[in-house]
């Protein structure tokens, strides 16, 4: 996959993970799922994937961390999602 279509997909993904305030653990979140994603979009892992590995990895060093996120992206059907990821790749948000 390319990066621009990669990035297109992750930052589209973000919109369902909040921002938090600077250095919160929020934003740590929205970090590391940065990360795990492009690691995990090359090896075929789903985003709910990605994300529990984020929310674990946080966990280890802030265990009481209650992440924020939209629960219902992250378990919509394939099709849904890919059908609104369609539309923001086409709306040129890139």
């Amino acid at each position: 996959m390319k990066r621009k279509e990669m990035n297109r997909i992750i930052k589209f993904e973000l919109e369902y993970i909040p921002k938090g305030s600077t250095g919160s653990i929020q934003n740590k979140l929205r970090y590391h799922y940065n990360i795990f994603r492009r690691k995990g979009i090359g090896k075929g892992k789903s985003r709910e994937k990605c994300l529990r590995d984020a929310i674990d990895r946080l966990k280890e060093d802030y265990p009481s961390f209650n992440p924020k996120f939209d629960e219902g992206f992250f378990k919509i059907h394939e099709k849904g999602f890919f059908r609104r990821l369609l539309d923001f790749m086409t709306r040129g948000a890139l």
